[in-house]
Order: C-alpha cells, then structure tokens, then sequence
C-alpha cells in the first residue's frame, strides 16, 4: 500500500503544468501545493473518527485520532 509521502509525491508530479479551465476574462492564480500539505491533508482525510482540535501551526481545526 502506498503511504501518504508517496501519494503527496504523485498529487504533485501529475499536478506540474497544470492550468485552470472555464476561467474567462480574468486571470486565476492558483498556487501549487507543496509535498508536506498535500500529505498532511491526505492524512486528515483519511480519519474517520476521532475529535478535532484547534492548530496553532495550522491557524485552524485538524482532525485528531481517538487513542
């Protein structure tokens, strides 16, 4: 099974070079993840229970694993 550093590393790779349809008239921009949050929210979606707590790091709620 591959683990969430390695999903972060494909999430990006096949995100390189990526563009933004159906956006007309004005430019978006879109900043690209790095690997370090795309792994942290892949972790965060992958609790199904537990509680959430609030981040001083983050500045917002995460999901923490019930023991």
């Amino acid at each position: 099974m591959i683990d969430d550093k390695e999903l972060a590393k494909y999430i990006k790779k096949k995100m390189k070079g990526c563009t933004v349809k159906g956006v007309h008239g004005k430019w978006l921009y879109v900043e690209e993840p790095v690997e370090d949050e795309l792994e942290f929210w892949i972790q965060q979606h992958k609790i199904k229970s537990g509680h959430t707590e609030w981040s001083e790091r983050y500045q917002k709620n995460i999901w923490i694993v019930d023991d």
